[in-house]
Formats: structure tokens, C-alpha cells, sequence
């Protein structure tokens, strides 16, 4: 569904595009029956620090254009690849990425070409404070004990793994909570998500800030809950 802003109103479209295949197609196909002097905006969302494509991030261009102001939002998708359509072209836009309610840097962009790229950064270091301090009550977890890990960015709503991080499984424990466990109806993502949602919700239940040495023997997913009261990015 479509709005376009009128007088001060902003105009927002959420949209979510496999990304890439944009530039391949007619604008009409990207952005069906686009309006003159109109353009599609898209790109990859990435981590600052890993380089990795950010996953479930918001993307927000607003220009103004004639006295008017115009907005448009689009969420990225699993590869932090977005869409925007029907921005127009010929006035300066500004483009900024948002992540957990913290937004990023803004970039600037003048359209003159029907489909143009823009690629932003924003990093994860930036969003709340870690552990359940703050804003933040994401639980620690590192997926493969790395923190480039494509799953850690996947499910960044529901776990925290921050670049540097020294490897949360060797930091010592206050307080080990006893394993946490959560089956899968089926092999795919969105299975993989809900089991991980359970398991992250049961390890909150017992008062755990971390889940670690995980493991995944067919459709079961298993972790351990600890309490961690040290930094993770040393472990001191």
C-alpha cells in the first residue's frame, strides 16, 4: 500500500526487496506504476565494524520538495538489503539507518538516475548498553563462538554479540542457571527464530544475562544460562 505525503504530512511505504535484483529491473518493475520524476533508492545496510549485512534494520529517506516535506521507510531484509520507492528525483534526500530505536549516521543523495544505490553503515556497538543494563535486555549469546557470525545478525532483536567480544563462553560465571532447551518443528529460519525465542525467554526466566556453548542436534536446540558480571569484551 501506497501514501504519499501532502502539505507537511509525510508519506511512509515499508518495503522489503531481496535488494540486489533491483538493478537488473525497469523501475516499473522495481516500483510499479512509479510517478514522474521518480526514482527507486536501494542498498545494503551493513555493520561498521563486521561488515556484515544488518538484517531487520529500519531505512528512512526525507526530503523536501516544492515547500512540501516527503518521507519514505523501508525495513531491510535478511541479507540488510533495502528498497525505497518513489522517491523523487532532482532534490537532496537524506537517507539515515536505524537499528533497536538508535539511529545511524545520515548520508545525502541527489537522484538523477531512475535506480540508484546507496549503501549505509551503522554499528551495532551504538545500541543500548549490553547484559540487560539500560534499555538493552537482549541476552549475551555468540553463535559458533565468533562474533561475525551471519545468525548473530539475523536474531540481533533477541541476542547481543558485539564485535570484539572475546568469546563470552570462556568469561567466568556468577551464576550457571542449568541448560535451556526448545525444539523445531521443521529445519528452516522462521522455525529456527521461534525455537530461539523460547529458549532466549526461558533463560530470562531464570534471571540468566547469557546463553553459551550452544548446540543443535536435529531439530533440538540446546544452550546453557549463566549470569555473567564481567565485561564481555575482555572478560575481566
Amino acid at each position: 500500500m501506497r501514501r504519499f505525503g501532502m502539505g507537511m504530512a509525510a508519506g511512509v511505504l515499508a518495503l522489503a526487496f531481496a535488494g540486489s535484483a533491483a538493478l537488473a529491473q525497469e523501475l516499473n518493475e522495481v516500483c510499479p506504476d512509479s510517478p514522474d520524476m521518480t526514482g527507486a533508492l536501494w542498498g545494503l545496510v551493513s555493520d561498521g565494524d563486521t561488515q556484515m549485512g544488518l538484517p531487520s534494520a529500519t531505512v528512512v529517506a526525507t526530503w523536501e520538495k516544492d515547500g512540501e516535506s516527503g518521507q519514505m521507510e523501508g525495513q531491510t531484509a535478511l541479507d540488510g538489503s533495502y528498497t525505497l520507492c518513489y522517491v523523487p528525483l532532482g532534490v537532496e534526500i537524506s537517507v539515515q539507518p536505524a537499528f533497536m530505536g538508535t539511529g545511524g549516521a545520515a548520508a545525502t543523495a541527489n537522484l538523477t538516475e531512475q535506480i540508484t544505490r546507496m549503501d549505509l553503515t551503522f554499528s551495532l556497538s551504538a545500541v543500548g548498553g549490553g547484559g540487560g543494563g539500560g534499555d538493552d535486555d537482549r541476552i549475551w549469546a555468540c553463535f559458533g563462538g565468533t562474533t561475525d557470525n551471519q545468525i548473530n545478525l539475523q536474531n540481533s532483536r533477541l541476542i547481543r554479540c558485539d564485535p570484539g567480544w572475546e568469546g563470552i563462553d570462556r568469561c567466568p560465571k556468577e551464576t550457571e542457571h542449568g541448560q535451556v532447551q526448545a525444539q523445531m518443528a521443521g529445519g528452516g529460519s522462521g522455525q529456527f527464530r521461534e525455537a530461539l525465542e523460547r529458549l532466549v525467554a526461558d533463560a530470562k526466566r531464570t534471571g540468566a544475562n547469557a546463553l553459551i556453548n550452544w548446540r543443535r542436534s536435529g531439530n533440538s536446540l540446546t544452550a546453557e544460562a549463566v549470569t555473567i558480571s564481567v565485561n564481555p569484551t575482555s572478560c575481566r
